[in-house]
C-alpha cells in the first residue's frame, strides 16, 4: 500500500517542518513502524527506541490530564529529519502519512485554524484538496494504524489500551508547579511524562518492555509478533477496545484499579494530537 496514493499534498517549500521538531505535537507509532525503520536504516529495534523513541502519555482529554494513554512516540525535534527531508520518507510511521490530511477529515478547520500551535503551519493555515479517492486511502491507513497499535500494546502491555491514571502521584507532578488563585495549575506534559518515565524504570517495566523490542530483531521475536497479530487483527476489528483497564501506581508497581467503558477509539479520533 502506497502511503501517497490519490494525494494532492506536499509540504510547502516555505515550511520549516514544524511538525518534526515540535514537542508539544506528539506522534504515536507501532512496532511495526519500528521494525520499518530498522529495516530501512539498517539498525536494530532497541538502539532505535533508545535512542529515537519514548513511552509517552497521551491525556483522554484536556479537562482529566492525568488519565491516558501510555504508548511509544517519537522523540521531537525527530532525528530522522535531514534539513527539510525526511530520510525514512518511503517507510515513515502512519501517524505521520496521515497529517495533515486526516485531521481536515475528522476536525472542523477553522477549529484547527484557532488552535496556537498550528499558527506556523502552512499545511493547516492553507489547507489542499482531498480527493475522495485519497479519503478512502487515508480510512484504510487509519485502520491499519489502530490493528498496528492494538498489536503493539498486547505485545508489550499484555493489553489494549494501555491505560494510566496518575491521581495517586499527581503530588509528584505538582512539586515546584505555581498554582493560580483559582486553584488551577499548569503542568509541562515533558514533567508528567519524566516522572512516568521514573517510576516504570524503579518498577523495572521499561526494562522489560526493551527486552521484549529486543527481541524483535532476532526471528523468534518477529515470528512471535505475526503469530499474536492473527487474533489482535480480529479483536481490533470487532471494536474490543470499548473496553480497558487502567492502572494506578501503588508504589513502583502498576495495579488494576476500575473498568472503563466507552472508550474513545485509539488515537482519539485524532492521530496527532497537541498535549495541555
Amino acid at each position: 500500500m502506497s502511503f501517497n496514493a490519490w494525494s494532492e499534498f506536499s509540504c510547502p517549500d516555505e515550511c520549516e517542518r514544524y511538525g518534526c521538531k515540535e514537542p508539544d505535537l506528539h506522534i504515536s507509532i507501532s512496532l511495526v513502524d519500528l521494525m520499518t525503520i530498522s529495516l530501512i536504516t539498517g539498525k536494530k529495534s532497541l538502539d532505535l527506541f533508545e535512542r529515537d523513541c519514548k513511552i509517552g502519555f497521551d491525556p483522554m482529554n484536556d479537562g482529566e490530564p492525568w488519565l491516558g494513554w501510555i504508548s511509544i512516540e517519537l522523540r521531537k525535534p525527530c532525528s530522522f529529519l535531514d534539513e527539510k527531508e525526511c530520510s525514512i520518507y518511503p517507510g515513515r510511521p502512519i501517524a505521520c502519512a496521515l497529517f495533515p490530511e486526516y485531521n481536515f477529515m475528522v476536525e472542523n478547520r477553522d477549529s484547527l485554524l484557532k488552535k496556537d500551535i498550528f499558527r506556523e503551519f502552512p499545511c493547516i493555515q492553507n489547507p489542499c484538496f482531498i480527493p475522495p479517492q485519497r479519503k478512502k486511502m487515508l480510512q484504510k491507513l487509519l485502520d491499519m494504524f489502530r490493528k498496528e497499535k492494538f498489536l503493539s500494546d498486547f505485545y508489550l502491555f499484555g493489553i489494549s489500551p494501555f491505560v494510566l491514571d496518575l491521581k495517586s502521584v499527581a503530588g509528584e507532578g505538582l512539586e515546584g508547579i505555581h498554582i493560580s488563585e483559582d486553584g488551577m495549575a499548569r503542568i509541562p506534559h515533558h514533567q508528567i511524562e519524566s516522572l512516568i518515565s521514573r517510576r516504570l524504570r524503579e518498577g523495572e517495566y521499561l526494562d522489560e518492555w526493551k527486552a521484549k523490542i529486543e527481541e524483535l530483531d532476532r526471528l523468534g521475536g518477529v515470528n512471535r509478533l505475526t503469530e499474536m497479530s492473527c487474533w489482535t487483527d480480529q479483536m481490533a476489528g470487532q471494536g474490543w477496545t470499548s473496553f480497558g483497564i487502567s492502572y494506578q501506581f501503588d508504589g513502583n508497581r502498576l495495579q488494576p484499579v476500575h473498568l472503563h467503558r466507552n472508550f474513545p477509539p485509539i488515537g482519539g479520533g485524532k492521530i496527532i494530537k497537541k498535549q495541555p
